[in-house]
């Protein structure tokens, strides 16, 4: 056994998407890992099969193949890659062979589903707006280039004209001119035809149980752009009128058809408190009429996951019963995804799966109630279990983290990646605790140890933030969390109001007031910390990552606690981040009190950039260079006030990345980020190496080496 490092990232495989066949037999699922012959050079991700008790690669390459999906037959599977460079779709029979390229989209295909009969595929692409003009106007164009003397009538220009709002997305970089539509290929003659037009993004098709109709998801209203709110549309799967069948008044996405095709389930909310509203799970009349909520914003967050840097979510969408009296779906409660069930008739709802763990994604088997499910835990960073309704399973006792309430279904794991990785190294264990706020409020969170500790002694701990700030700490696998322990470092983590999982009350709390009780409720986290006798309230450092990141830099301009502080893809200032983000024009609608230029005082006041004199504690700040959701500019903007204060602070900048670096960066950059984290905290409240009963790893690779006279 040895200490987990921040190298063996490279040694993990993800696995994700797990689809199970139509008869619940087999199990398809996506495995991502690291291209071996190049950290810098990102991942690779196949498709696997499980089949008769045996796990086998299916697919294979050096580029990535996702989304893999069942054709209901069951002989059949499809699935998108990039192989040759864009996302396309490919159909490959169960039997092995090549696979057949299906699609040719100049600018790829987005999310796709089978027919009902099995002999078309729907999908969503993007429709360039030169491509409509081109029917039209290209002759023209042409001619006038062409006389005005550039070769062959192409514009030579880098120029960008701008008008809409939505005109860059992370990840993603500036978004091409253009809308995406839906479009039906037929397998067999391979003739696509395009069902839905406008000026407008329509996505998400699914098909009606006729195969005559499908429902897709589109904003179709003036100011769209400046708007959640999606709607249910419907048209002919041949193409023809599409027809509305919500009123613009909720935020509506993953639908699905009823079985007798008299419903349309969906996740959605009313948009009450805007991006801060709890989803529920809903059915819509398919003939079109009012939004029905099946659960309520209470407790349950619907669809959603609690935080991980191992990213296995993959976004399953609600799914009916055979008999069509039931809607399955995923939600999160208190830190744990699980698996439920809402009656359509009474609304009452079972969960299915139980434990200190996370249902990240899962599906369900046409004919029967058996369902794929991809768990992670703290002890395990993602793996695929079947679970089986029907009381003909076999329950697996050699595994705890997952169960079934009252033994109602049976579960067995299935594939095990990363157990060779996870029997080699010592794992901190993740403690569960409450913890008061200022308000008497009760807060979750989480402590883990650092690893050898001994009694008597006195370690250092970490803060750590997460992100959103309508997102949540669970019980996932941490690679940060357990690398800094295996350093000797405790750490604790929980979730402050604004997190989800707790109530519609709850999430909604940072409602105009950011650094507020959410600032009181992080430092109830730090003072639990400082009272447990094994923690040195001289070595306590703080970290977090986007609102996290937020956090932090709002902390180290309200206190001097913290020995040493490392703010990640972080925002100093709400006034500015508003017009630079790619999202951030939203939060005018509940997060901040109106429009900056209309109520400058209300971004400013909550912008840790006001609060910079205060600051005493040392500051590394790293940020991504391609990051558009929190750009670059407001990390340097806080570094240059505490240059110019001459304050303690460094800035470590990732190229090539965006703000999804700890999640999904290049390999490299993943390592180097924790090392770089470890080596600011090793500078400032470094463990003493023979305070602990087992080795430590090693001391960060990385050295800062900071200005002549810096502390």
């Amino acid at each position: 056994m040895r200490p987990i490092t921040s190298d063996d990232l490279y040694a993990i495989k993800w696995v994700r998407d797990p689809q199970i066949s139509p008869d619940g037999m087999k199990v398809l699922f996506e495995v991502k890992e690291v291209i071996p012959e190049g950290e810098l050079k990102g991942y690779k991700s196949s498709i696997w099969i499980l089949e008769d008790g045996r796990i086998r690669q299916f697919t294979s390459g050096k580029k990535n193949d996702t989304s893999a999906r069942w054709s209901p037959c069951g002989k059949k599977i499809s699935f998108i890659s990039d192989r040759e460079d864009k996302n396309q779709i490919y159909v490959l029979s169960l039997d092995g062979g090549e696979a057949q390229k299906l699609t040719s989209m100049k600018n790829g295909v987005g999310e796709y589903a089978w027919s009902p009969d099995g002999r078309k595929i729907a999908f969503s692409a993007l429709v360039d707006n030169e491509m409509e003009t081109e029917k039209n106007h290209d002759e023209e164009k042409i001619e006038e280039k062409t006389k005005e003397g550039e070769p062959d009538g192409e514009p030579t220009t880098d120029v960008r004209v701008i008008n809409k709002i939505r005109y860059k997305s992370n990840g993603r970089g500036f978004l091409p001119e253009g809308n995406y539509q839906i479009f039906v290929i037929d397998i067999l003659s391979k003739e696509v035809t395009q069902i839905t037009q406008g000026p407008y993004d329509c996505k998400e098709p699914a098909w009606s149980q006729d195969g005559t109709s499908i429902v897709f998801t589109s904003a179709r209203f003036e100011d769209h752009e400046l708007s959640s709110v999606r709607d249910l549309w419907v048209v002919p799967s041949t193409g023809g009128e599409m027809r509305k069948l919500t009123s613009s008044d909720a935020v509506l996405y993953s639908p699905s058809w009823s079985p007798d095709g008299k419903y349309i389930a969906c996740y959605g909310h009313d948009n009450e408190y805007h991006g801060a509203t709890v989803p529920c799970v809903c059915v819509v009349p398919s003939q079109g009429g009012p939004v029905r909520f099946l659960t309520e914003p209470s407790g349950l967050s619907v669809g959603d996951s609690a935080s991980t840097d191992m990213a296995c979510s993959s976004g399953s969408k609600p799914v009916w019963s055979s008999s069509g009296e039931k809607i399955f779906f995923s939600a999160l409660q208190h830190g744990r995804s699980a698996l439920y069930s809402v009656a359509l008739e009474t609304g009452e709802i079972q969960q299915l799966t139980q434990g200190d763990c996370s249902v990240c994604g899962w599906s369900k088997a046409h004919d029967v109630d058996i369902f794929a499910l991809n768990v992670t835990s703290p002890e395990v960073i993602g793996d695929v279990w079947r679970f089986d309704l029907t009381g003909h399973g076999v329950l697996d006792e050699t595994e705890s983290i997952i169960s079934s309430p009252s033994q109602r279904g049976y579960l067995k794991r299935l594939t095990n990646f990363n157990k060779d990785l996870l029997e080699s190294v010592y794992l901190a264990r993740q403690e569960e605790i409450e913890v008061i706020g200022q308000d008497g409020q009760k807060l979750q969170a989480w402590i883990m140890k650092p690893l050898g500790m001994q009694p008597g002694k006195k370690y250092p701990i970490v803060l750590e933030i997460h992100g959103g700030p309508h997102v949540s700490y669970g019980y996932t696998f941490f690679h940060e969390f357990q690398v800094l322990a295996a350093r000797g470092y405790g750490v604790i983590f929980g979730n402050p109001r604004g997190s989800t999982g707790y109530g519609q009350e709850f999430v909604a709390a940072t409602h105009h007031d950011w650094g507020g009780k959410d600032y009181e409720d992080v430092m109830a986290f730090a003072d639990y910390a400082a009272n447990l006798p094994w923690v040195d309230v001289e070595r306590m450092g703080v970290t977090g990552g986007s609102y996290g990141g937020y956090m932090t830099n709002w902390i180290v301009g309200h206190t001097n606690r913290f020995k040493a502080a490392v703010s990640q893809r972080s925002t100093c200032n709400r006034f500015s981040q508003f017009g630079t983000s790619d999202a951030a024009y939203m939060n005018s609608e509940f997060e901040f009190d109106g429009n900056p230029w209309d109520n400058p005082m209300a971004y400013l006041d909550r912008s840790p950039i006001m609060y910079v004199r205060n600051v005493e504690t040392p500051l590394m700040l790293i940020h991504s260079e391609e990051d558009l959701r929190c750009p670059i500019g407001q990390a340097e903007e806080f570094f240059v006030a505490l240059k110019k204060l001459k304050k303690t602070v460094v800035m470590v900048r990732f190229p090539g990345e965006n703000h999804e670096l700890s999640r999904s960066g290049k390999p490299k950059h993943r390592v180097e980020r924790l090392e770089y984290i470890l080596s600011w905290f090793d500078r400032y409240m470094a463990p003493n190496r023979h305070d602990y009963s087992v080795p430590l790893a090693e001391p960060a690779k990385v050295v800062i080496k900071l200005p002549q006279g810096s502390s």
